[in-house]
């Protein structure tokens, strides 16, 4: 039975809320009526409809009564706003470690040690040694570059078969969570980025030539210029490095340094001592990912500038019979707003039938009453 509006619910909110907890356990459909949510049509008497003969005083016909909900009672939508979670979300929590960071540390990690242990326990290597876990270790990580100086080569069967297996696997898997892990990692520091920039005058120039603000991030061109700056700050330091260990000239430094960074490596000039070898470990991860980078930007780059002009000049396009007709989605002789929308973002690329065409069959499972919206009652009917 429903409860309806008097003085004691209006006048004593504690009672309401006892009352309102007590009917959402009992029976959820009686409390969303008792709220007032599902409106007048679902609260309905229980009495029959048609009198039969031995019950002269009861109606046979359901009398649709008014239900009024306590005003002290929150509404369920907003009682219930933010605390909605789904369980079976495949996003991750936006504070989180994502898999694909967690999945590239552990491959890494156990490819490296399974080139180590293999490389040091079946042979030896045909070329300029020094000691064997450090070489096994960077011919591991020159193999992952795909860089290929030819300093040092297998020179067992086991160990090319081994390698050509190794390369396949570095190359095409590997390298894709590794580069997975580093666009993550920039994703995060241009969040941290733009945290920090606040609203006084001194970053005012941060804002205007750093930041987009319609699209909440970093300008393209920005990422280009630190992605760049990354890359010839990489060479800069494998030049000065190179120099002082390998014992090179400075412009045979240098030479080495571009070969190494872009994964070229013509093999005429290598890391041959110990101390070269161990700073090439770590020099050559960060140096390729941090080139591979920045052509991805720079190809952002010319993908953006492409998209916006196709979509200045979409904008600026004038209505014809023809877009009216096809941005008449529910062919009505009009279109509406979000016809519109949908319609230039279809021309701009940004979306096609492909995709529409899910969501609007989804759309249709979910409104069972065939009115074109989705209320609470399809949603209850859906569970």
């Amino acid at each position: 039975m429903l409860l309806p509006c008097n003085k004691l619910t209006c006048s004593w909110p504690f009672v309401t809320v006892f009352l309102v907890q007590k009917r959402k356990k009992e029976n959820p459909l009686e409390h969303l009526r008792f709220l007032g949510v599902l409106g007048p049509r679902f609260a309905m008497d229980d009495e029959p409809l048609l009198s039969t003969p031995g019950r002269p005083e009861t109606s046979t016909r359901r009398v649709r009564r008014q239900a009024h909900r306590s005003h002290s009672a929150p509404s369920v939508l907003t009682f219930h706003r933010g605390t909605i979670i789904d369980e079976e979300d495949p996003r991750s929590p936006p504070k989180s470690t994502p898999v694909i960071v967690r999945q590239a540390f552990i491959c890494f990690v156990l490819y490296v040690i399974a080139g180590i242990v293999v490389y040091v326990t079946s042979g030896s290597f045909k070329g300029t040694t020094t000691v064997k876990p450090v070489d096994a270790l960077y011919f591991t990580v020159v193999t992952l570059c795909t860089i290929g100086f030819g300093d040092i080569v297998p020179d067992t069967t086991f160990t090319k078969l081994f390698t050509c297996a190794f390369i396949l696997v570095g190359f095409g898997f590997v390298d894709i969570l590794l580069n997975g892990m580093v666009g993550y990692i920039c994703d995060r520091q241009e969040a941290v980025l733009l945290s920090t920039v606040d609203q006084n005058k001194f970053n005012a120039m941060v804002r205007t030539y750093m930041i987009d603000k319609e699209k909440g991030r970093m300008r393209i061109r920005m990422k280009v210029c630190v992605a760049l700056a990354v890359v010839t700050s990489c060479i800069a330091i494998g030049t000065i490095v190179v120099h002082f260990i390998e014992e090179l000239t400075w412009v045979d430094s240098f030479y080495l340094s571009v070969t190494s960074v872009t994964t070229v490596g013509y093999g005429d000039y290598a890391f041959t001592t110990l101390a070269g070898r161990c700073f090439a470990i770590i020099w050559l991860l960060v140096s390729t990912l941090a080139v591979a980078r920045a052509f991805l930007y720079l190809t952002e780059l010319r993908i953006d500038r492409r998209n916006r002009r196709i979509a200045k000049w979409v904008l600026q396009k004038k209505m014809t019979l023809g877009d009216l007709v096809a941005a008449d989605l529910d062919n009505d002789g009009s279109i509406s707003k979000a016809e519109y929308v949908v319609y230039k973002l279809k021309e701009m690329g940004k979306i096609a039938e492909k995709d529409i065409a899910p969501i609007c069959n989804q759309f249709d499972i979910l409104d069972d009453s065939n009115c074109g919206k989705i209320t609470l009652a399809d949603l209850m009917e859906s569970d």
